[in-house]
This record gives C-alpha cells, sequence and structure tokens, in this order.
C-alpha cells in the first residue's frame, strides 16, 4: 500500500492499514506527511477564520467578559482590569490572532502526533502488558491525525458560514451563543463527531499493534480520552479540549 493509498484507505479501512503497519518496515513519512498536513490546514484555517469580523469581536467580547468575571469575584480591581483589556486588545486583533494561531496549528500537529503515538504506547504497554514498538504507535497516531485534518476542514467552513466560534461538529453547534468560559459549553464543544471517530480508529491502531480485541482496546483509548478532556475543561484549560 502506498502512502497515498493509507492516508485515503485510513477513513474506510484502518484496520487494512494498521495491519500493514504492523507487517511493514517503519516509515517516518507515515507520520510526518499528516502532521506537516494538519499543520497546513491549521494555518489556512487561522487566517480565515480570523479574518472575520465577526469572529475576532466574539473573542473580544469573550475576553472582556472573563475580566468582568475576575473583577465581580475580586481577584482584579476595576484598574488592573481595565489595563489587561487594553493590552488583550493588542494581542487580539486580526494579525496578530492569524500569527499566533498559524504558529500554534504547527506546534500542536506534531505535539498531537509524538503523544498520542506515547498514549499508545503506554496503554499497550501498562494496560495490554505488550511491547508495541514506539515507531509503529508514532505511524499510527500520525496515519488516524488525517481524521483530525478533515475535521479542522470541516470546522472551519461551518465557522466561516454561520460566523460563531462554536460552530464546530459538535454538541456545540446548537449553542447560538458559545461562551469558552462555560464549563458546560465546552464539554458540549469536545463532544465532537470526528473526536469520537478518532478515539475509534486510534482504538483500531491499538488492537492491531498489541494483537488485543478490539472492545477491549476501545474502551482503554475512550476511557483515557475522556479523563484528558475532563482534565483540560475542568482546570482551565478548554481550549486544548476543543
Amino acid at each position: 500500500m502506498s502512502l497515498a493509498a493509507r492516508l485515503l484507505n485510513v477513513f474506510a479501512v484502518p484496520g487494512e492499514v494498521f495491519s500493514e503497519v504492523k507487517a511493514s518496515p517503519a516509515s517516518t513519512a507515515s507520520w510526518l506527511v499528516p502532521a506537516l498536513l494538519s499543520a497546513f490546514v491549521g494555518i489556512l484555517s487561522a487566517i480565515i477564520i480570523f479574518s472575520q469580523p465577526a469572529v475576532v469581536q466574539q473573542i473580544r467580547e469573550q475576553q472582556t467578559k472573563a475580566m468582568d468575571q475576575q473583577v465581580q469575584a475580586g481577584k482584579l480591581t476595576q484598574e488592573q482590569a481595565d489595563q489587561a483589556t487594553k493590552v488583550i486588545e493588542r494581542f487580539t486583533g486580526p494579525t496578530m490572532l492569524k500569527i499566533f494561531g498559524s504558529g500554534g496549528a504547527v506546534v500542536a500537529s506534531f505535539i498531537h502526533v509524538i503523544w498520542w503515538a506515547f498514549v499508545l504506547w503506554l496503554l499497550a504497554k501498562w494496560f495490554l502488558k505488550v511491547s508495541v514498538p514506539f515507531p509503529k504507535a508514532l505511524e499510527v497516531a500520525g496515519l488516524a491525525m488525517m481524521i483530525n485534518v478533515l475535521g479542522a476542514i470541516v470546522a472551519m467552513l461551518l465557522i466561516v458560514n454561520l460566523g460563531r466560534l462554536g460552530a464546530t461538529p459538535s454538541l456545540a453547534l446548537a449553542i447560538p451563543d458559545f461562551d469558552a468560559t462555560r464549563k458546560s459549553h465546552l464539554f458540549l464543544g469536545a463532544a465532537n463527531v470526528f473526536y469520537f471517530w478518532l478515539v475509534g480508529v486510534m482504538a483500531v491502531g491499538l488492537a492491531k499493534l498489541s494483537g488485543a480485541p478490539f472492545l477491549r482496546a476501545a474502551w482503554l483509548v475512550l476511557t483515557y480520552w475522556v479523563l484528558q478532556q475532563s482534565f483540560f475543561i475542568l482546570v482551565g484549560m478548554g481550549q486544548f479540549a476543543l
């Protein structure tokens, strides 16, 4: 199976793709190309999304709301909040948002692949009692990332067409005034159809590499993912769960 075939077949027949990954020599391209594609789509999304005045305005309104909450809680004085708001406004202009968004997309793409490879390797070692070569876990994580690439494209189209940040292929799509400062909204945003798809594909990869039953692998991957998303949201790092 060629690299192009792997990248496409992971959407339809991930089991066949990962069976070949296990039986074939390690291939750096199998994880590097998806990571680069993810970075490219992330940069493109940042440029297009942050070119929408409505989206930029929503970001500023949410930042202002967060400052007001800090003042009401007594953690900041009004003067401190006003100064912080001025600083935030400098960094939430379209140009700065595009720069930070693009840079973040590149870094996040590679961290995502490496981290998921580590998680799969660890789950296999600790819970399935199977030693999985890390390069193989890296290939599985990289190829599975193609699901995220497609999800990012769909999210970008929804946000641009509907003109709101919460317009992703998740339960948050039903919320007209998505608020990233509310944990309930973040949990709905984390319930993204592409994230569940990704978890399923990762589980297939773990099952193929370890030789474990799919349901057992799926339970491990799903449990880890739920704990990870919940942790990010509950400790105030909800942006990493979306």
